[in-house]
């Protein structure tokens, strides 16, 4: 794979990794309401759902996803109604729900990826916009993975971060909640484009 053609990949990976989506805005409401040391399991699903979509778009799981309507259709409404019951979890986490319950999941972060039609179609471009054709494609389909997975790691991290350090510097619940409440919105928004295209 030529250099230009990689640097191109990473570029749109690392555009598509750090702009506002599901998992990034619900690492950031939770960063803001509860801190992301007790969302550390969250993080680490996110981080696994995000390799299976990855790898399963290197397989091409997500280019039969698109080609078959009825199931991208289902699979989007099935992703949008899971995202706005966990903006809503997450918008009520910290703010006088039970405190055991209010940290989001290991599986609750696991599933977040998968069931987002985005994810799918992101991965379509990258394993089909930045491979070369003329070279073989698993060396090229590894550097892809692993590109996407380290920028995926890397955004949901500081997106998270980014919330507990408004909770930490803020230091004020009411605004803590404005920003969690906020984010969680913004996460139902950023998907509910997809019901449309």
């Amino acid at each position: 794979m030529p250099f230009e053609t990689l640097a191109l990949g990473a570029l749109f990976i690392a555009t598509m990794s750090f702009t506002p989506g599901p998992a990034n805005l619900s690492l950031l409401s939770v960063g803001a309401s509860l801190g992301l040391a007790r969302a550390l399991p969250y993080l680490a699903g996110i981080w696994l759902g995000g390799l299976v979509v990855i790898v399963a778009g290197a397989l091409g799981l997500g280019a039969l996803l698109v080609a078959v309507p009825e199931v991208f259709v289902a699979l989007k409404i099935f992703g949008f109604s899971y995202i706005c019951w966990l903006a809503w979890r997450l918008a009520r986490a910290g703010f006088g729900g039970p405190l055991p319950e209010a940290a989001p999941s290991f599986w609750a972060g696991m599933l977040l990826h998968p069931i987002n039609p985005k994810a799918y179609v992101q991965n379509v471009m990258v394993f089909t916009a930045f491979v070369v054709p003329a070279a073989p494609y698993g060396p090229q389909a590894a550097a892809l993975i692993g590109i996407s997975m380290l920028l995926m790691m890397v955004a949901t991290s500081l997106w998270g971060i980014g919330g507990d350090a408004m909770r930490i510097l803020i230091g004020d619940a009411g605004i803590s909640r404005i920003v969690a409440v906020s984010a969680s919105l913004l996460m139902v928004a950023s998907v509910s484009v997809a019901l449309v295209i």
